[in-house]
C-alpha cells in the first residue's frame, strides 16, 4: 500500500518531489535517516498529531507532526505504519516540542517502508511549509503549461505541419541550435536560453550554441537522451526527427545517443515511420506470433536469436538451448510461414527491421 495513488498525485499538482524540499532555501529542512523515497511526488502537506491520521490522507502527502501523541516506541511505529500505509510521500517531524531529535523508531520504520523522514527546526512553523509548497506547485504548473504550449509548436514543426519560422520568436533568432530529447522524468542541466517543450512523455529542448557541457556532465545510467547535431534554424524539422530517433535507441545503448549513433541499422529502423514499419510487423512478426500461440512453438524467439547472432547457427542454438538441427528445422518452418529464411543474410535484414521496429 505504500506510495499508492502516486499517478493521481503526478496528474493533479506541480511536480514537487521530496528531494526538492531539501534543496529549498527556506523554510529549512534536513533529511533524518537514509535517502529513500526522495523521488516521491508531494500533493500537499497535512499537519497532524493524531496517532492514526490515515482517514484524512488520500496519498502523496507530506505529513507534519510534533510527535506529541507518540512518546512511546510502539505508538511511534503505529503512526508511521498508518501514514505510510495511506500512501504518504514523506514525514516531517518538528523538533523542540517533544524531543530535539527525530525518534529512531520513526526513522527506521519509515525508511524500511521506503519513506523519507525530514527534520523540521523548532523555529519553522508548519504553515510556512504549506505556503511554500503551494507556491512551488503553482510555479511548476505554470511552467508545465508553457512547456505544453511550446511542445505543441515543436511537434507541428517535426511533423511538417508548420514551418520552423514559427519557432523564431521562441529561439530569439539563434544562428545554430541543437535538439535534445529526453524522457520527462529526467532532469537535464540545460544551458541558459534553451527553449523547452513537452511532447508526449518527452521533454524537447532547442539549445542555442553548444551542448558540450551537457554531454560531458555525469549522468545516471537511466539518464539517457537523444541529441541532434548543430543545425540552422530553418532546418529544425530535420534536427527534431534526428533527435527523436536518437532518443529511441539511447536506452538500448545505455547512454546519450547522437547523430553518429543513427548511422547504424538500428538507427535507420527507428527513423522509419509507422506506415513504413507496418508491412514488416503484419507479414513477419504477426504470423510468427500467431503460429507460436497456436502451436506453443518458439519461432519468433528463434528468428530473433538468429538476428542477434548474425545468422550463426551454433551460437544461436546455444542461446536457445536447442540442437543445431532443431534450429535449422525451425528456420525452414519460419520460411514456410513468412517467405523469409533467417539463415539468409538479405532475408535476415527484413527480420531485423521487423524486430527492431516492434520494440
Amino acid at each position: 500500500m505504500v506510495g499508492r495513488r502516486r499517478e493521481d498525485a503526478d496528474a493533479l499538482v506541480g511536480d514537487v518531489r521530496v528531494a526538492d524540499l531539501l534543496a529549498w532555501d527556506g523554510p529549512p529542512m534536513a533529511l533524518a535517516g537514509r535517502p529513500v523515497g526522495l523521488d516521491r511526488v508531494i500533493r500537499w502537506s497535512l499537519p497532524s498529531d493524531l496517532l492514526d491520521p490515515s482517514p484524512y490522507l488520500r496519498g502523496g502527502e507530506l505529513v507534519l507532526t510534533s510527535g506529541i501523541s507518540m512518546t512511546e516506541v510502539e505508538a511511534q511505529r503505529k503512526f508511521v505504519a498508518a501514514v505510510c500505509g495511506a500512501g504518504a510521500s514523506a514525514i516531517g517531524f518538528a523538533l523542540g516540542v517533544v524531543t530535539d531529535e527525530v525518534p529512531a523508531p520513526i526513522i527506521r520504520t519509515a525508511n524500511a517502508l521506503g519513506v523519507a523522514v525530514l527534520r523540521i527546526p523548532a523555529d519553522v512553523a508548519f504553515v510556512e511549509i504549506t505556503q511554500r509548497l503551494a507556491a512551488e506547485q503553482h510555479r511548476q504548473e505554470q511552467e508545465a503549461r508553457e512547456r505544453a504550449r511550446v511542445g505543441a509548436i515543436i511537434d507541428m514543426v517535426r511533423r511538417g505541419q508548420a514551418s520552423a519560422v514559427v519557432l523564431g520568436a521562441e529561439l530569439d533568432n539563434a544562428d545554430a541550435v541543437h535538439i535534445v530529447v529526453a524522457p520527462s522524468t529526467i532532469r537535464l542541466p540545460l544551458p541558459e536560453g534553451s527553449v523547452v517543450g513537452t511532447v508526449g512523455a518527452d521533454t524537447v529542448a532547442i539549445v542555442p550554441g553548444t551542448i558540450g557541457g551537457l554531454l560531458s556532465a555525469p549522468h545516471d545510467i537511466d539518464a539517457v537522451f537523444g541529441w541532434s547535431g548543430p543545425i540552422a534554424q530553418e532546418r529544425i524539422a530535420i534536427a527534431l526527427r534526428e533527435a527523436f530517433a536518437a532518443a529511441a535507441i539511447a536506452p538500448r545503448l545505455r547512454r546519450p545517443a547522437g547523430p553518429r549513433d543513427l548511422a547504424t541499422w538500428e538507427g535507420l529502423v527507428h527513423r522509419l515511420t509507422p506506415d513504413q514499419i507496418a508491412p514488416f510487423t503484419e507479414h513477419v512478426i504477426t504470423p510468427l506470433r500467431r503460429y507460436d500461440a497456436r502451436h506453443r512453438t518458439q519461432l519468433l524467439q528463434t528468428a530473433e536469436a538468429l538476428c542477434l547472432k548474425d545468422g550463426a547457427v551454433q551460437a544461436a542454438s546455444a542461446d536457445l538451448f536447442i540442437h543445431e538441427n532443431t534450429l535449422r528445422k525451425r528456420a525452414a518452418r519460419i520460411e514456410e510461414i513468412t517467405g523469409l529464411n533467417p539463415l539468409n543474410a538479405l532475408d535476415r535484414a527484413a527480420f531485423l527491421v521487423a524486430v527492431l521496429g516492434g520494440m
